[in-house]
């Protein structure tokens, strides 16, 4: 009779939109959070570093917990891994750009006097151009201004400057940033550019060279992206000084000469550039962990609510191990325990699927791999995702909510209603500001899912002191708020689970 009476509880809860199953909140527990998390961000998992030891035994981790919870593999399978292949790319500190004139050689070193920009591609870079000076590099058709008139650039290495015109009547603002440049270079058929670094690139100089002197990961091109390269550097001014100097000219007289004058004449240089810029690559594997709580309406079953987090972190720098306990220990086994909860209360009309992301901190890339090559996506049976990154930490009573309307109204109006109705945070919305410098909406996984036209909503505590630190450990998190953040979670995510209707979407993707 008692499970009747509790059955009969449930079942009201899922026709009441206000209304969560009660026992829910039993069952999800910071006891529970804690032991997880202890397990996670201990040493013993070395920081959990994509494609390393660390990565293997968090996998197995999840995996016996999702097991142990009555969550099921995803995969046809019975496996709850969606493999994927990683480059982990070096760039060669011996490559160099060459100028050769009248038999005279310039060289050009990497990080001593010119630096990969990271929109640059990725693969080897070994060939012979011509090299074009074309002032700004800006096209400006509203203002009858173009640096490119009456060149063929067709590929050649255009060398540009840094910054825009000095007219004070026109406003070239939006032409003069790095990608507007770029975009330009590639509609005039370049081969590739060389731009002068700016004082603010001079002043991160050794922090770019750091970066770029470390391994990257990169997921491999397919077939359909083995287009031409195009090659992206920034370049110092004596590195400059250099170049112009073998057509007998002094590169600050000519650019003094273009701000005083704004007469700005191109200069096809006499040589030829030899670009030799290598990358080691070495082939390596990870995957993500995907986990199925089937929905309990036989139609409504084919659609899915996404729910994740990324469970990789940085892994082992310097003797240190990174282990990650907010970043994102805490978004993790707050995952495991709403699926947990989930899986128990047997709530939800709609499947949920439960991802746990691999290489989020090299670049979103277990994400990408997700929603380019999961046909559930491709199929559009994925109705919204909910992410999680970094929950821990801070204000016991506040969080960071960020996109929940940047593609649907409805789907703001539901994390908004649910939490009011549960945990009562506050809500904060700074980041979603469209002018936010930190562009945080662009930087976690639920973006690949956004681009897509998934709606998302994405809960962050910007924990900053212990940021990217071995510092960030287990015991600086709030399990107080580990359990009213993953409340919300499952909150959320039933309320979209059990709507009689896909969450409208009434907002334009946009895909930066």
């Amino acid at each position: 009779m008692k499970k009747k009476f509790l059955l009969l509880f449930c079942l009201l809860a899922i026709i009441s939109p206000s209304v969560l199953p009660q026992n829910a909140n039993d069952i999800i527990t910071e006891s529970n959070l804690k032991i997880n998390l202890e397990v996670l961000a201990s040493d013993l998992f070395e920081g959990r570093e994509v494609t390393t030891r660390g990565e293997k035994l968090s996998q197995l981790y999840i995996i016996s917990q999702l097991r142990k919870n009555g969550v099921k593999p995803f995969f046809e399978n019975k496996s709850y891994l969606q493999p994927f292949d990683l480059n982990l790319v070096a760039n060669d500190e011996n490559s160099t750009l060459t100028f050769t004139n009248d038999n005279e050689q310039t060289e050009l070193k990497f990080i001593n006097d010119f630096i990969l920009n990271r929109g640059s591609s990725t693969d080897n870079i070994n060939g012979l151009y011509k090299l074009v000076f074309v002032g700004y590099g800006i096209t400006a058709e509203e203002f009858n201004y173009d640096d490119y008139k009456n060149l063929d650039v067709k590929g050649k290495i255009v060398l540009i400057l840094d910054g825009e015109p000095s007219d004070t009547t026109k406003d070239f603002s939006k032409y003069s940033n790095l990608n507007s440049k770029k975009e330009k270079a590639i509609k005039h058929g370049a081969a590739g550019m060389i731009i002068q670094a700016n004082k603010k690139t001079i002043s991160f100089w050794e922090r770019y060279t750091g970066y770029l002197k470390r391994p990257n990961f990169v997921l491999p091109k397919n077939d359909e992206e083995n287009k031409p390269t195009f090659s992206a550097f920034y370049i110092n001014d004596n590195a400059l000084n250099k170049l112009f100097s073998t057509q007998s000219l002094e590169f600050e007289k000519i650019v003094n000469n273009i701000k005083e004058t704004d007469d700005f004449v191109p200069i096809e240089f006499e040589g030829s550039l030899k670009i030799n810029f290598k990358k080691n690559i070495e082939l390596k594997q990870s995957a993500n962990i995907i986990g199925l709580i089937e929905g309990n309406d036989h139609v409504l079953k084919n659609e899915y609510v996404a729910i994740g987090a990324h469970y990789d972190h940085l892994g082992i720098i310097n003797g240190k191990v990174y282990n990650g306990a907010d970043d994102d220990g805490s978004g993790t086994v707050t995952i495991m325990e709403v699926a947990k909860t989930l899986a128990k209360t047997k709530a939800n009309k709609r499947s949920v699927l439960i991802i746990f992301h691999a290489g989020e901190e090299k670049g979103l890339l277990g994400s990408s791999y997700l929603t380019d090559n999961l046909q559930l996506i491709k199929d559009k049976k994925i109705v919204a995702q909910i992410n999680i990154d970094m929950v821990g930490r801070m204000t016991t009573d506040s969080i960071y909510s960020i996109g929940s309307d940047k593609l649907s109204t409805e789907m703001k109006n539901i994390v908004e209603d649910v939490n009011s109705k549960t945990v009562k945070f506050y809500l904060d919305y700074k980041y979603d500001d469209p002018n936010d410098p930190n562009r945080f909406y662009y930087r976690s996984d639920h973006y690949n899912y956004a681009k897509h036209g998934i709606p998302i909503v994405f809960f962050f505590d910007d924990m900053r002191e212990d940021y990217h630190k071995d510092t960030d450990e287990v015991d600086k998190i709030n399990f107080k708020k580990l359990k009213r953040i993953s409340w919300l979670v499952y909150g959320v995510t039933l309320r979209i689970a059990n709507l009689d209707h896909r969450l409208v979407v009434d907002k334009p993707i946009s895909n930066e």
